[in-house]
């Protein structure tokens, strides 16, 4: 099936995940526009902020205030109703990391928020640094790409959008863990680069050394990916479908590759070792201390070798 739940029983019922259409963008010159960069506010560790963030419910989510003395130590007032925030949160790191805000371009259906990195000293814990900037509601709609933040390879685009679009609907955890494996690739057409491969969501709490599994599944298809100045963006995704849908669709979507899909998906061994790599990289690219994962009434499996 498309969505393989690992969820507890009380957190099984999730939304349904739309297929994306690909956007055009109009070729407009850019303009700037105004922000306030909100201060006194902290990642709480709680949910997975989205980039753009229109609501004080889902903002509540995942940021606390902050308050300290004097006047300015209140946290920056935002007004959801005429408002809404861009958030720039890096992964975790034992250094510091200020983190800037430069500026904010409208150009077509996109607003390009500029940034850069300061990087300070080390710390003897991780910590995970956030700037969170306020925008007028009016320009709420537009898409945003962080342009400190681009995406350079089909792969970092991918974990993007898996994170984004996908891990968003599920019960939500610490970390949102993309996988994925290609299939094949056709990278002839920069303006529609179509990966086929398969794709996961998990979503893990910490609990010791161990990354518990809250809730995930799978998401086979062909990703449409193009190529920006800013690098490269999913535009588009074709998944496989769930129930009786899900062998005619895909071997639609797949055709001439659903033998190797097929090879793919069937192989239990592969999938532990692709989980097995790439929760590592994760782990080590956000200095986590966990050595192991499980999935709901599994036994833990090392991921990496624990440091006596």
């Amino acid at each position: 099936m498309k969505k393989v739940l690992f969820a507890f029983a009380t957190l099984l019922t999730m939304a349904a995940c739309n297929n994306k259409t690909a956007t055009s963008v109009e070729n407009k010159e850019s303009s700037e526009i105004p922000f306030t960069v909100a201060k006194n506010y902290f990642y709480n560790h709680l949910g997975t902020p989205s980039v753009k963030i229109t609501t004080e419910e889902d903002f509540n989510k995942c940021f606390h205030m902050a308050t300290t003395m004097g006047e300015e130590g209140k946290p920056t007032a935002i007004d959801f109703g005429k408002q809404f925030v861009v958030d720039f949160l890096l992964p975790g790191s034992k250094w510091q990391m200020e983190i800037n805000p430069l500026k904010v371009e409208t150009k077509g259906d996109t607003l390009f928020c500029s940034y850069d990195i300061k990087v300070g000293q080390k710390q003897s814990n991780w910590s995970q640094s956030v700037s969170i900037i306020i925008i007028d509601k009016e320009f709420e709609k537009q898409e945003v790409v962080l342009v400190n933040d681009q995406d350079i390879t089909y792969e970092q685009a991918i974990k993007r959008y898996l994170v984004n679009e996908i891990g968003k609907d599920y019960a939500q955890a610490e970390f949102c863990v993309p996988f994925y494996s290609k299939v094949d690739i056709d990278d002839s057409n920069p303006e529609d680069i179509k990966y086929w491969g398969e794709f996961w969501i998990h979503n893990y709490n910490q609990v010791g050394d161990t990354l518990k599994c809250v809730s995930g599944g799978n998401h086979p298809g062909l990703m449409h990916i193009r190529k920006t100045e800013m690098g490269f963006e999913v535009i588009a995704f074709d998944q496989v479908a769930d129930g009786a849908d899900n062998l005619p669709s895909a071997k639609k979507i797949f055709g001439d590759k659903y033998e190797a899909f097929h090879k793919m998906s069937s192989d239990d061994d592969w999938r532990k070792q692709m989980i097995i790599d790439q929760l590592g990289d994760f782990a080590t690219e956000h200095n986590l201390t966990a050595t192991m994962y499980q999935d709901y009434a599994w036994p833990a499996i090392y991921f990496k070798i624990p440091i006596e």
